[in-house]
């Protein structure tokens, strides 16, 4: 034990005497391991964030939106979705447990000279239920509201604080679409999308309202959200949904997108998967650099300290004395670097979540891998430099 003391207090003197290759041998390693932490950290948030988007969304739940995918990728939609194909689905499938269509519309709502750029969204009373978003203050619609086609909505909180402040805005009229609407009620807030939209600038109102008073389209709607039972297979329901629709709508190709969990969780991890190829191939450039600048550097550390060494032998330290030191002053330095890497790491995640908004979250085990696999650089890095110091004739040493 005295002995692996003295040769860690060696290897410590050494790293400090050394400033220069130190030096850069900690900056080679550190970038590497930023670019490994920040990997870490991405597969670990992105994968955090997936499950928390598909538990706001519905782990058991779909949307079925009108017009096809290529479609929503020209930023265009056709009408497809009818109100008769609510009735019709939830008659054909008794695992739904909720059903609801949705009319979206872009609009402003005033109130007193002021303007909020918002989405409107007919939808029925089971709102609250649909999407487990529940209403701050106030009420839901009622049935007979639905009925009758009232002038009734609920604000969402980013509404809410914009147009009103502090004050309440239940019974006060915000004007939509030229429309007066009484507020009911005020959306709990809900944050921000994956990709930046802002969940709490809508305003709900009831649908038969939306269709008749605004869109003036009896038939048609957006969207359609399905809430199931639990022990529902959603893989199954969704194929057997995508068949009775194309059935219904006469479709020889879809005229409509489901988009479920399976999706989301595709998504993000293709998203995952882009950009750990990316920081993978940098942080392998960047650890492959820094293990060979190591292991030069260690080889001329060798031809520097041949007398040092040949004393020490000449004392009586053996060849895996004489190995062991630089082994472990490969380990302090490497230790040294994914130290520094790892706070490189943070501060690029924080640039990283500022720039594209991609969720990243640091844990121990990723602090552990940097470090676990700094070591293994350092020990590869110095192993050849440590063998060629280790079989030094010390005689030969000491003359040279």
């Amino acid at each position: 034990m005295n002995r692996f003391i003295g040769i860690l207090k060696e290897s410590l003197i050494a790293v400090k005497s050394f400033k220069l290759r130190t030096f850069f041998s900690i900056i080679g390693i550190a970038l590497g391991i930023a670019s490994l932490s920040i990997i870490v950290a991405a597969v670990e948030g992105a994968f955090k964030r997936a499950y928390e988007v598909v538990d706001v969304f519905g782990p058991e739940s779909i949307l079925i939106f009108g017009g096809s995918q290529e479609q929503k990728g020209i930023r265009v939609r056709q009408k497809t979705l009818t109100i008769d194909d609510i009735d019709e689905l939830q008659k054909a499938f008794p695992e739904i447990k909720i059903i609801m269509p949705i009319v979206r519309v872009k609009t402003k709502a005033y109130y007193r000279g002021k303007v909020v750029e918002t989405r409107l969204y007919g939808v029925d009373q089971n709102y609250e239920e649909a999407w487990s978003w529940y209403l701050q203050e106030g009420r839901m619609f009622t049935l007979e509201e639905i009925k009758l086609k009232e002038n009734v909505c609920i604000i969402g909180k980013y509404i809410k604080d914009e147009i009103f402040k502090n004050a309440s805005p239940v019974g006060k009229t915000l004007i939509i679409n030229k429309l007066p609407c009484k507020i009911i009620g005020i959306l709990s807030e809900r944050g921000t999308t994956p990709t930046g939209r802002n969940l709490d600038n809508r305003i709900l109102m009831p649908y038969t309202t939306v269709m008749s008073k605004i869109n003036h389209d009896l038939r048609y709607i957006s969207s359609i959200r399905i809430r199931f039972y639990e022990e529902t297979n959603i893989r199954k329901i969704i194929n057997e949904i995508q068949q009775f629709l194309q059935y219904k709508h006469h479709a020889k190709k879809d005229d409509f997108f489901i988009l479920s969990p399976i999706e989301i969780i595709n998504f993000l991890v293709t998203l995952t998967g882009t950009l750990i190829l990316f920081l993978g191939l940098s942080s392998t450039i960047s650890l492959s650099i820094g293990g060979f600048v190591l292991a030069n550097l260690f080889l001329l550390s060798v031809s520097e300290r041949k007398k040092e060494i040949g004393i020490r032998k000449a004392l009586g330290a053996k060849n895996k004395d004489i190995m062991l030191q630089f082994l472990i002053e490969a380990v302090i330095i490497t230790t040294i670097g994914a130290l520094s890497g790892f706070v490189i790491g943070i501060i690029g995640a924080k640039l990283l979540r500022n720039l594209v908004d991609f969720p990243v979250h640091f844990s121990i085990e990723g602090f552990l891998i940097a470090l676990t696999v700094s070591s293994i650089v350092g020990i590869l890095s110095a192993l050849n430099p440590a063998l060629k110091a280790a079989k030094l004739n010390p005689i030969e040493a000491i003359r040279g």
